[in-house]
């Protein structure tokens, strides 16, 4: 056999001794302190420094504009409009659409017929519909803002109870 001599030990077992094989796990234990170190070192950079994933900073937070408008627990009141329109109109229903601040509103024309009309749209020539609320509309004649109400009177034919 080349190499080293086998040497007992205190036991009595053969012990086989490769300087070779000593060298290469003190190699490997150094290596793995190495790496330990070398990650230590990283994870104390990352907690200290506000980088993004690719070691640029990352963007600042800002909410889109949807959600920044609308709170729930404090709603804000709407703006007052001008006046409380005259026209010959009819307010029979509205569904607001607070998500997204749209929203329509069955209204009767003076001819009689009832039309769902979305913010934005034109009820006749000249008037729109500009905003919906729980109980009333904002009207757009020529840059003039109008407020519309569900009537909400008893009948004139309706006893009361």
């Amino acid at each position: 056999m080349k190499g080293r001599p086998l040497t007992a030990t205190a036991t009595g077992a053969p012990q086989i001794r490769h300087l070779a094989g000593e060298r290469l796990l003190g190699w490997a234990g150094l290596a793995g302190w190495a790496l330990a170190g070398g990650l230590l070192a990283r994870a104390v950079w990352l907690a200290v420094t506000p980088a993004g994933a690719f070691g640029t900073p990352p963007p600042p937070a800002t909410a889109p504009l949807a959600l920044v408008a609308i709170d729930p627990f404090f709603p804000q009141a709407a703006t007052p409009a001008d006046a409380v329109s005259g026209l010959d109109l009819v307010l029979v229903g509205t569904r607001v659409d607070a998500a997204s601040g749209r929203g329509s509103a069955i209204i009767a024309t003076p001819d009689g017929q009832q039309q769902s009309i979305g913010v934005g749209e034109e009820i006749m020539p000249g008037l729109r519909l500009a905003g919906v609320d729980f109980e009333s509309v904002t009207l757009d004649r020529g840059g003039a803002r109008e407020t519309l109400y569900i009537d909400q009177s008893p009948a004139s034919g309706a006893a009361p109870r």
